[in-house]
């Protein structure tokens, strides 16, 4: 399944003024082929004072057509999307049988029934670390309870099946190359499936799996 590239477009409509005048908005928009359109609302209050630590907010939205209500996906960081904008992040639109989801960066997002969306970051989730901390010690290297920082990024989505590949992003041999995540049925939030990372890896069956079956 190929997935769908964006345009850069003209923005929808606006969904109406800002009513706080401390509050700076800018908004940018995709389209992508199908008609359907991701906007970023990006939020600043109009001093640095006010601004604070914490800087922009930023905040995702999806639009099935030009008409219809935006669906909320919640805020996001920027530095998680790979990118300052949408445009450089180039998001992907994922369809199949009626299911949808869009990838930005390290988010992926589900669009379930109401409709609303679930959101998933692709940094080992669950207990992906405690199995990537046990792989670890059967390989003869105890970081005691800490878990592991590895950066997995975005690899692959099955919409039919419900299963998430996570690919990791940098060359460290310790580590498995994918890690799986999966649900039993649309609208059930992932799980790190350890058994389809054992397969997919090519790993003996080992304490790993046994750790992440045990959380």
């Amino acid at each position: 399944m190929s997935p769908a590239l964006p345009e850069v477009s003209a923005p929808p409509a606006s969904s109406g003024t800002d009513a706080t005048p401390l509050v700076e908005r800018a908004s940018e928009s995709l389209r992508f082929p199908g008609g359907e359109w991701l906007i970023r609302e990006s939020r600043r209050a109009a001093t640095a004072t006010q601004r604070g630590a914490r800087g922009d907010r930023h905040f995702l939205c999806y639009q099935q057509d030009r008409l219809a209500p935006r669906e909320a996906l919640g805020e996001i960081c920027m530095r998680e999307a790979g990118a300052a904008t949408l445009r450089e992040a180039h998001p992907l639109l994922l369809r199949s049988a009626g299911r949808c989801a869009v990838v930005l960066g390290r988010y992926v997002f589900q669009r379930w029934d109401g409709p609303w969306w679930y959101r998933a970051t692709t940094p080992p989730f669950g207990a992906a670390a405690f199995f990537l901390r046990a792989w670890l010690r059967d390989q003869g290297e105890d970081i005691g309870l800490r878990l592991p920082e590895v950066p997995y990024g975005f690899g692959h989505f099955d919409l039919e099946r419900n299963v998430l590949v996570t690919s990791r992003e940098r060359p460290d041999p310790r580590f498995p190359h994918y890690l799986v995540y999966s649900a039993p049925f649309w609208g059930c939030p992932w799980r790190f499936d350890p058994e389809r990372t054992r397969r997919v890896n090519g790993m003996p069956r080992g304490k790993a799996e046994s750790a992440a079956e045990d959380e």
